[in-house]
């Protein structure tokens, strides 16, 4: 048995009268040995047949309610060691009593880091104590797996490669209750009660942030842990007029905040928290009749809901706790939460095969893919990568009706895949035209046009304008590598010196949807329509069809991308839900061949340089149905065995879509400085897009249609001013283009054998639809 000395050994003795009863070869709660010369001393280092693991909990204290947790996680252990342990070895899980102090659980982690010798901490309980920790675990290169707390700090691989959390966000766990007011009640009136440290304000920001300024809160109350009563704060949150009670409180606090509010006589609609709603913790000791109608939100499932579970998860469930934990009770839901988390930490060392590295254990922990625990909610999956350490990230709505705990609605997601995108967060912050300072000028007539990274279509076609237009002192073009079309955006939005941009027309309609910018639709016009920019998805040859990725792990490129906006854009219009992995597609095969990711989108012009030299016959091109929820933003097209002869068959085809892309701009005033070189740049490049589609410039120039429209969105005036006088459309071909048609290629503009030609003759793009729309037909009638 681990020894203590000191404040140590206190500590220790206090988990003796709140540990479960252990067995011989049990994972073992550590007290202090009153006696002997090892008293003090440090363990000596774990045996080949040894796995020690490390854990404070608050036994004690004003978070104690928590300590069942780690109580029913060393339970586990036991039963798993009984069972013949994990491959061959023994579990040994130190745990200590930290009484919910940062101090004291910086000072047991030390000493089971520095003194036990422990392999990794595990299940850490609380926001601020987790936060002591980090930096002296991740300092040492000792895994901290399964943070117990929804703060997003857990989540930062990059900073903190050596923590990995577990519980759905604060962040995420408030936006999904943002989403069902706004869905539900949107025009009630919030009070929120919340703890005044970094889980409450977090989970207060995560609710504003979802409600976006469209809902009122009009009251905000914080207590502090070490209160003993809220009763001020409850009178003040009354008195605000709300009808709508939210409590992210931890178990002690939520038992006032029930019991205080039926007191009161007030009945608003009443929200708890996650880490707050359990039945036997909080709502028995509050009453259940105050808690009739309470919400709350749920990735597990509760102690007794034996028709959710199943009756093999459900007996398996009952069988553990009767055995292992007899005096705790199964509607505990920190019970089985600790369930969880013992049966997580078993899968990820039984990955880790005989190599129980601590550098292995992380990569195994990283790699956690679609799993699907027993007890939890079903359709919510773990997932985690590399550069995501958050595995759980939706709940689903409950309500406590008659007695229990009722799921209602879908599965929600509290992360917004846009959330991630920090030109998406400055885009939103952006106020009006009036706040931007126009940038001193270098250059009377420099234009600035920001394109896309490195070897993009992007960044071909913007080095095309400055290698054709750039005419000494009258004009020059500076490109600007970017980060793709939601980067471009923000760019043009706020970005000194940066004229004009490629961005995606999915890109535009994505901001206007989601409300991120004021006004937008008045702040942007566009110059002309570019060219399409094909959908490539890249999968092992298992992967038949785009609905093969509902739940898989997919890698839409960085935040800021083009792709990022239209695969996410097209996943929701198609309903598929994948695990998205934020990294270049380029630099994401190898990961695809070695199975850590399941598939690769990229959304660029083809063909791709890339993706031209894959050679592996295990991989190929996803078909991307033209499905009518993906009409009304894309158009058809396909990738031919011309375009990757390595993945597509000689003389063979895979049907995609395929996203446009033109250059847009902010609205400038006719009779400003900034419209003035924007019209210099429109009438250049109107005058020599000819010479743009010949050799030996990007084969997507032939593709551009300056006539064509983009629904919804302006035109830049001079732009359309300069069509007007070149290229007057036929009084037959208004409609069709007011219609958004593809119009002829702009080269040579003026001719009038051009205007005779059919549509298909003047545009490949059109034509390809036409062969589409013609082999579509030809398959249903042979159906």
């Amino acid at each position: 048995m681990a020894q203590l000395s000191g404040s140590g050994a206190r500590d220790g003795l206090r988990g003796l009268f709140t540990a479960p009863r252990r067995s011989a070869a049990a994972a073992v709660v550590v007290l202090a040995a009153m006696a002997g010369p090892a008293f003090g001393q440090a363990l000596p280092p774990p045996g080949d047949r040894e796995i020690r693991i490390g854990n404070t909990a608050p036994y004690t204290g004003p978070a104690s309610a928590y300590g069942v947790i780690a109580k029913t996680i060393t339970a586990y252990l036991d039963k798993v060691n009984a069972e013949g342990g994990i491959n061959g070895r023994k579990v040994n899980m130190i745990t200590y009593d930290d009484a919910y102090e940062p101090t004291k659980t910086m000072a047991m982690t030390r000493k089971l880091v520095e003194e036990d010798n422990v392999l990794l901490a595990l299940g850490t309980i609380g926001t601020n104590t987790n936060a002591a920790i980090q930096p002296y675990l991740n300092s040492k290169k000792v895994p901290q797996l399964f943070a117990l707390s929804g703060a997003a700090a857990w989540d930062q691989p990059q900073e903190f490669p050596w923590t990995i959390g577990f519980l759905p966000t604060y962040t995420a766990e408030a936006q999904i209750f943002a989403q069902y007011l706004l869905e539900n009640h949107p025009r009630s009136r919030i009070a929120v009660l919340y703890q005044e440290d970094g889980m409450g304000k977090e989970y207060l920001k995560g609710l504003k942030d979802g409600l976006g300024g469209k809902m009122a809160i009009v009251a905000e109350a914080p207590y502090k842990v070490t209160d003993t009563t809220i009763d001020a704060q409850m009178a003040k949150l009354k008195a605000s007029g709300a009808d709508v009670l939210i409590e992210f409180t931890t178990p002690k606090f939520a038992i006032m905040a029930i019991k205080r509010t039926a007191e009161l006589g007030w009945r608003p609609l009443q929200f708890a928290a996650s880490i707050s709603n359990s039945y036997s913790a909080v709502i028995q000791p509050a009453g259940p009749q105050n808690a009739e109608g309470l919400l709350s939100a749920a990735y597990r499932l509760e102690g007794e809901d034996a028709a959710a579970a199943g009756e093999a998860v459900f007996r398996e469930w009952s069988a553990f706790m009767q055995r292992y934990l007899p005096s705790v009770s199964k509607t505990n839901g920190q019970a089985v939460l600790g369930y969880l988390v013992g049966k997580l930490t078993v899968e990820v060392l039984k990955n880790c095969g005989d190599d129980l590295s601590r550098e292995n254990i992380m990569k195994q922990a990283r790699l956690l893919k679609g799993i699907q625990l027993p007890m939890m909610v079903q359709g919510i999956k773990i997932d985690t990568s590399p550069s995501d350490h958050a595995p759980i990230e939706q709940m689903r709505m409950m309500r406590f009706t008659n007695g229990q705990w009722q799921h209602f609605g879908p599965v929600r997601s509290g992360v917004d895949a846009g959330a991630v995108s920090d030109s998406f967060k400055t885009i939103f912050k952006y106020g009006t035209a009036t706040k931007r300072d126009l940038a001193n000028q270098l250059n009377a007539n420099t234009v600035s046009l920001m394109t896309g990274s490195f070897g993009s279509t992007y960044a071909q076609v913007g080095a095309d304008l400055a290698s054709v237009l750039d005419n000494g002192t009258a004009l020059r073009i500076l490109p600007v590598m970017g980060r793709g079309s939601v980067q471009a955006v923000s760019d043009i939005l706020l970005l000194r010196g940066v004229d004009a941009g490629i961005v995606r027309k999915d890109t535009l309609s994505y901001l206007d949807r989601k409300d991120f910018a004021k006004d937008i639709r008045n702040q942007f016009v566009y110059v002309a329509k570019m060219f399409n920019e094909e959908m490539h998805v890249l999968a092992p040859r298992s992967i038949t069809n785009m609905r093969d990725l509902d739940g898989k792990t997919v890698v839409v490129d960085l935040p800021d991308s083009s792709t990022f906006v239209t695969a996410i854009n097209v996943f929701d219009r198609l309903g598929i839900r994948p695990h998205l992995i934020y990294q270049e597609p380029r630099l994401a095969v190898d990961m695809l061949r070695k199975g850590e990711v399941d598939a690769i989108v990229a959304i660029e012009g083809k063909p791709l340089q890339w993706l031209n030299q894959i050679n592996d016959r295990n991989l190929h091109l996803v078909p991307v149905d033209y499905a009518k929820p993906l009409q009304e933003e894309y158009l058809p097209s396909k990738l031919s065995s011309a375009d990757y002869p390595n993945l597509v068959a000689d003389g063979g085809s895979v049907e995609t879509i395929a996203a446009e892309a033109v250059l847009a701009s902010y609205n400038w005033a006719p009779n400003s400085d900034r419209y003035r070189r924007l019209a210099l740049l429109v009438d250049t490049m109107f005058d020599k897009v000819g010479q743009l589609q010949r050799p030996p410039f990007h084969p997507k120039w032939k593709e551009m249609a300056p006539r064509a429209t983009v629904s919804g969105w302006t035109r830049f005036k001079a732009a359309q001013e300069w069509l007007d006088r070149n290229m007057p459309l036929p009084a037959n071909a208004a409609v069709s283009a007011a219609s958004g048609a593809v119009a002829p290629p702009p080269a040579p503009f003026a001719a009038p054998a051009a205007a005779a030609l059919a549509p298909q003759d003047r545009d490949p793009l059109y034509r390809e639809f036409l062969e589409w729309r013609a082999s579509r037909a030809k398959a249903g009638a042979s159906r």
